[in-house]
């Protein structure tokens, strides 16, 4: 073999070889790591952001970083607008996005709003791991779910949650977040965003989709109303048998104010059963009136 051939045969192994060993390696740089490497990436302890700056900063998303993390971010030259990604180190939390108030808190801590504690499961003076978050779209789409239907039962549900959202960065898929309104927290879990995971919300119109609340409950067939309707109609078939209409039965009356003979029949029984009472002395029981049965007499004609 000439040594030509050789160093041919040689370079083509190695092409081949470097080929397959670049491949494998992006595979598996894929594999473990799906989303991009953040470019900011800190571990700090958190505080409620109400007992450091003014309590109305608790509306909204919005986090206190220290100046040290401003200037890594300057550093890395990572886009606005700014959008965090806050993780506990408690096994199945879920992840929580923010975007950012000021720069000004003390080395080593940050300053969340209250909710985002519940919805990590950490306590005050934990750590937590706050990251940037890539490759974050405008949103058009969420679906949100009420955890009470209290929020559902106001006057303008729509209206109020597109006016308290203005004060949110973003939203994450699988996350809870809170919203006040007339010094009420109503809870919402997102169950949906699109585009991706995580949303913008800055400068975007976005549609609005609830699920049913928590709390809701279906209501019941018609079977306990349709057995009182029954239980009202025998009653009313009841009254009605009882109250039947019986013609004659009244008192009657003459149109030019005279007794009729009914009534001069009545008084004169009355009579007198008083006088037999004033003979005997003694209370007697009343004597029904039957009245025509004295002797008939013919006038103009002499009795026999």
């Amino acid at each position: 073999m000439s040594e030509s051939e050789s160093s041919s045969n040689n370079s083509e192994w190695e092409s081949s070889d470097n080929s397959e060993w670049e491949s494998s390696s992006d595979n598996s740089e894929w594999e473990s790591n799906p989303e991009p490497r953040p470019l900011f990436q800190e571990v700090l302890r958190c505080f409620p952001i109400k007992a450091y700056k003014n309590p109305n900063h608790e509306v909204g998303d919005k986090i206190i970083l220290p100046s040290s993390s401003l200037y890594q971010i300057y550093e890395q030259r990572i886009k606005f607008p700014l959008v965090f990604k806050l993780q506990s180190f408690k096994e199945g939390a879920v992840p929580s996005y923010s975007g950012v108030l000021e720069f000004d808190a003390e080395e080593g801590n940050v300053y969340l709003p209250g909710w985002m504690f519940h919805n990590l499961g950490i306590e005050e003076g934990e750590n937590i791991v706050v990251s940037n978050a890539s490759n974050v779209l405008k949103g058009f789409y969420m679906k949100l779910q009420p955890h009470t239907k209290s929020f559902t039962e106001l006057s303008d549900p729509r209206a109020v949650l597109e006016k308290v959202l203005r004060e949110f960065t973003c939203l994450g898929k699988g996350s809870t977040i809170a919203i006040k309104y007339n010094r009420v927290d109503f809870y919402f879990d997102v169950l949906e965003v699109n585009p991706g995971d995580v949303i913008t919300l800055i400068d975007t119109d976005c549609e609005v989709e609830f699920a049913p609340p928590l709390d809701y409950v279906e209501p019941q067939p018609d079977g306990g109303d349709s057995i009182k309707k029954i239980d009202r109609g025998e009653e009313a078939k009841e009254e009605k048998e009882g109250k039947e209409f019986s013609p004659f039965v009244g008192k009657g009356r003459r149109l030019d104010g005279k007794n009729s003979v009914a009534a001069v029949a009545e008084l004169l029984s009355e009579v007198v059963i008083d006088e037999k009472k004033k003979k005997s002395g003694k209370e007697e029981v009343k004597e029904e009136f039957k009245p025509f049965r004295g002797k008939s007499r013919v006038l103009g004609v002499p009795q026999f």
